[in-house]
């Protein structure tokens, strides 16, 4: 494990920091789920933790500007995101806005995030379609974790497929949990956890991989490791409502 770590010690470095930051959201969500105080997206400490969190991508993001051509046009996608979720909560805290969007932040961030998700399975989709190599900036670690046998799910289904269909979930979830019929919409936020829940713990997986075994970092792959500490943060106060 050391030897593959020390490949790339700094990439691999930010993707421990990555999985640790993976698993205190993942042991969190259980606890706020089933404890007795109320969480709330409103001003208040857990107001702070988004943005705190989407500071961890902006190495990859700064990594992921400096590609070219089609692989630009789907970090720039991502890029914008995660700026949404790092100074629209702060605006939420420290302003006085009363636009709909930032006042319901954690409801319409889970869209945006999304949207993130998409940008990032769907360029990896597209190199799959096209046949090209993966694109990344300096870190050139993007290559050696597409190649690796871990890319391709049980041989089958790509990792970045996977994670394109998850985003899907995750937004259908939070269709019905918004727009659907009064009496499923418990379920479309219980979904939307669920499906979050499932996200991290992916990640999660895939982010130990990279540093201890394939001994490569993907800035792509960070990019949507944090996305996902983004969503399940946003799906945790509703998640602990429907549940109670």
């Amino acid at each position: 494990m050391i030897d593959m770590f020390m490949r790339s010690p700094l990439e691999n470095s930010l993707a421990v920091l990555v999985l640790v930051a993976l698993a205190v959201c993942l042991i969190g969500s259980f606890v706020v789920l089933f404890t007795d105080a109320r969480i709330t997206d409103k001003k208040g400490w857990y107001m702070k933790l988004p943005p705190i969190f989407a500071l961890l991508a902006v190495p990859a993001a700064v990594d992921l500007l400096q590609t070219k051509g089609i692989a630009l046009v789907f970090a720039i996608v991502a890029v914008l995101v995660l700026l949404a979720m790092i100074a629209i909560p702060l605006i939420q805290l420290f302003g006085k806005s009363n636009h709909p969007l930032i006042k319901d932040w954690f409801k319409w961030g889970i869209p945006a995030l999304v949207l993130g998700e998409l940008a990032v399975g769907g360029y990896f989709i597209y190199i799959k379609l096209a046949g090209g190599p993966v694109m990344c900036g300096p870190s050139q670690g993007c290559g050696d974790v597409q190649n690796s046998p871990y890319a391709v799910l049980f041989g089958v289904l790509p990792v970045g497929v996977l994670g394109f269909m998850g985003a899907v979930a995750i937004l259908l979830a939070w269709l019905l949990w918004q727009f659907g019929p009064k009496s499923q919409r418990k379920l479309g936020a219980l979904g939307t956890w669920g499906f979050c829940i499932f996200g991290v713990l992916f990640s999660a997986y895939l982010t130990f991989l990279e540093p201890f075994v394939i001994g490569a970092t993907c800035m792509w792959c960070i990019t949507s490791a944090v996305f996902m500490i983004l969503l399940l943060l946003l799906a945790n106060p509703a998640g602990q409502q429907a549940i109670s």
